[in-house]
């Protein structure tokens, strides 16, 4: 039997999921893998599965420059 599961916050969880930070963002999934490649942007990986830490969200966002 599978146990209940509980949905927890985005803001209060320690990694996002590459569809997760996009939509947080406000950029496509080019765009993110294209700040990776350009080393701007650290996400983890565990085995296939992609994540970036709100910590890493926070550092991208402030170092975009003003609009």
């Amino acid at each position: 039997m599978k146990s209940p599961t509980t949905r927890v916050p985005l803001s209060e969880r320690p990694t996002l999921t590459v569809d997760e930070f996009c939509g947080m963002v406000g950029i496509g999934r080019s765009t993110f893998y294209k700040a990776v490649a350009a080393g701007d942007l650290k996400p983890r990986k565990y085995g296939k599965r992609t994540f970036v830490t709100q910590e890493e969200m926070k550092r991208f966002v402030e170092a975009m420059p003003p609009g």
